[in-house]
């Protein structure tokens, strides 16, 4: 009869239709969570590569003192910002904002005063980003130079990865790019 056709093993089987989708999902959002995490801090780190790479092109102009016919400014405001546009110039597909790029450029007597001098004016102390007091000295003859370059970097995830990546606020990041040497003794 119909009944017993319905009590059989075919209608008390268990269907496995949809198994895998549901499996897959429990699986799916801790894997794009955590590859999201893993593109979010590989971006970073490249963004900090290209910025200590430009920083570093850019800076020996101040080295060999070609600086002194490029950034001709009467302010050290105006210097800085046209060394941050170079910065910027060298950097690929736009991965460093201008807009949110500062310049610092100090010339100290020695190595040691250098060292202590730019540890006094750290720039992302406190959980908060503070480039109130960079500056533009043009470097002359055998002056020890440190120039830093500071990025207000906005992460892109808003979940746990960029709480535990953001150091000067809620999804963004202060990188830092420094450079510290001795200019030549160009005439």
């Amino acid at each position: 009869t119909a009944f017993e056709a319905m009590l059989g093993k075919q209608f008390f089987r268990r269907s496995q239709d949809g198994a895998t989708v549901v499996e897959f999902a429990f699986a799916a959002v801790p894997f794009f969570a955590l590859l999201c995490a893993v593109f979010e801090t590989a971006l970073m780190f490249w963004t900090n590569q290209v910025l200590e790479e430009s920083l570093s092109q850019v800076s020996r102009s101040l080295i060999t003192g070609q600086s002194r016919s490029i950034y001709t400014a009467s302010t050290g405001a105006a210097n800085a910002a046209k060394f941050r546009d170079d910065v910027c110039a060298q950097a690929p597909m736009g991965l460093i904002d201008c807009s949110k790029l500062s310049i610092d450029v100090r010339v100290f007597a020695n190595f040691a005063s250098a060292s202590s001098g730019a540890a006094a004016t750290n720039p992302v102390g406190g959980g908060n980003l503070n480039t109130s007091s960079f500056t533009f000295t043009q470097p002359q003859k055998n002056d020890i130079v440190v120039v830093r370059a500071v990025l207000d970097y906005q992460l892109f995830l808003t979940s746990w990865a960029s709480t535990s990546l953001a150091n000067i606020g809620s999804g963004r990041r202060g990188i830092v790019a420094s450079t510290a040497f001795r200019a030549e003794p160009f005439v």
